[in-house]
């Protein structure tokens, strides 16, 4: 079974996940339970909506909203594989956007990652800040194993995988760039617990970060 090991969390996380490959946040974020899986626009909005790429003129218009895929509703490995993948895609949005609804559909309250992800994004943008990235976040999933996690009683999922991220400029409000930073040169090693809540049929993001953060205890 997976033991995590403590260390320091930074206070920002604005211009890159690929800092986050140094020093990675370690614990908890809000849910947000009324959050609907089909929320979306109307199909007429989807299509006369352009989208326009974030620059140092200003933040990114009409940025696709990522959904998640029926799949991430079942209790299955395939189930906790989309809702990994699915979770990176709402970073990227979020990092375009300052919205986290879409991020808070798939966390749950002890992952501190998706907490200080939230609050620092948020904020950027409810300043004035937006970012401008430089491609999106790639994950290559590993390997997944099945478990139950005793302590809540619920089904669980133990993932390993790599990430590679983008560049990302960070803008303040009067259109100055503030902050920069040039992605991941290569694949990193991350992991992530996810469990999966019954009553609202998803995973959950129960801690997720590097994995040389985690180790390995034999029961």
């Amino acid at each position: 079974m997976p033991r995590l090991l403590k260390q320091p969390v930074p206070s920002r996380i604005f211009a890159s996940l690929a800092a986050l490959t140094l020093c990675v946040v370690l614990a908890g974020c809000s849910n947000d339970d009324d959050a609907e899986l089909d929320e979306t626009m109307d199909a007429s909005e989807i299509e006369s909506a352009e989208y326009v790429p974030a620059s140092a003129d200003g933040p990114a218009q009409n940025v696709p909203e990522p959904k998640l895929p029926a799949v991430a509703t079942e209790n299955t490995e395939e189930g906790a594989e989309a809702t990994l993948k699915y979770f990176w895609e709402a970073i990227d949005y979020a990092r375009l956007t300052g919205e986290t609804d879409q991020l808070q559909l798939v966390s749950s309250d002890n992952c501190e990652f998706c907490e200080g992800f939230f609050d620092d994004w948020t904020a950027a943008y409810e300043t004035g800040q937006w970012a401008v990235t430089h491609g999106t976040v790639e994950e290559k999933i590993s390997e997944v194993w099945l478990g139950h996690d005793q302590e809540q009683n619920v089904p669980a999922a133990d993932i390993s995988f790599s990430l590679l991220d983008s560049a990302v400029d960070l803008y303040n409000d009067d259109g100055h760039l503030e902050q920069t930073s040039v992605g991941s040169s290569e694949d990193t090693a991350w992991f992530a617990i996810l469990l999966y809540d019954a009553t609202a049929q998803r995973w959950q993001i129960d801690w997720v970060g590097l994995e040389e953060l985690v180790e390995w205890e034999n029961e």
